[in-house]
């Protein structure tokens, strides 16, 4: 767990420095700024990951994750709260709406120190609330997940809702917080072993405009 502080301290330093040599801030006399077709956005997020639990769909069976499952008080949880980060693209069609792509990774840690690595690639619609200075996005994003857990890789199909908060800095940057929640579906030959994992993610954004 010791890459999760390195990479949160790296994504602060990244936000930081933009920030600073970014344009200067938007007054609260200026209008919010208006996107059209063909504008793009590039954004970087990194933050927590965290386990929820697995749905069996066949019986309804729950299977928490960041609890003890039947061990007794004082046993480890099945995983750790863990950490991730992800590189996004998109592309405005209206002032409001855009579309793109989102990839990146995210971990989490068993107490058997097995790391559980997920590799997102999902496609993503956005539409996005202005309350000048701030930006209110609601997003869909769906995809594949490819999922390594004790040596095992599945491809799994994700859908990740996503909302949050951007401060508008000026016309060309945005900074705020994310959060965003995972249906992991993993689908087997044997319905009986097919899974629905849940997990939540929180994570700190800089979002520019090209």
């Amino acid at each position: 767990m010791k890459r999760f502080p390195r990479l949160c301290f790296v994504v602060v330093c990244l936000i930081v420095s933009a920030a600073a040599f970014a344009d200067s801030p938007v007054t609260a006399q200026q209008q919010a700024s208006q996107y059209a077709l063909g504008d793009q956005t590039m954004t970087i997020n990194a933050g927590t990951f965290v386990p929820l639990f697995l749905v069996n769909p066949s019986t309804g069976g729950v299977v928490p994750l960041l609890v003890s499952n039947g061990g007794g008080v004082g046993s480890p949880a099945q995983l750790s709260v863990g950490g991730g980060g992800w590189l996004s693209w998109a592309a405005y069609v209206t002032p409001q709406i855009r579309l793109g792509l989102d990839v990146g990774t995210d971990f989490a840690l068993s107490p058997n120190a097995n790391w559980l690595v997920m590799v997102p690639f999902v496609a993503k619609a956005t539409y996005a609330f202005n309350f000048y200075p701030f930006e209110v996005p609601l997003s869909l994003g769906v995809g594949m997940n490819i999922v390594n857990y004790v040596g095992n890789t599945t491809v799994d199909v994700l859908v990740r809702p996503e909302t949050g908060m951007y401060w508008i800095y000026n016309s060309s940057w945005s900074f705020g917080l994310l959060l965003d929640y995972w249906f992991d579906m993993q689908f087997a030959t044997t319905p009986a072993n097919s899974r629905i994992g849940n997990f939540l993610g929180v994570s700190l954004s800089a979002l520019y405009h090209f």
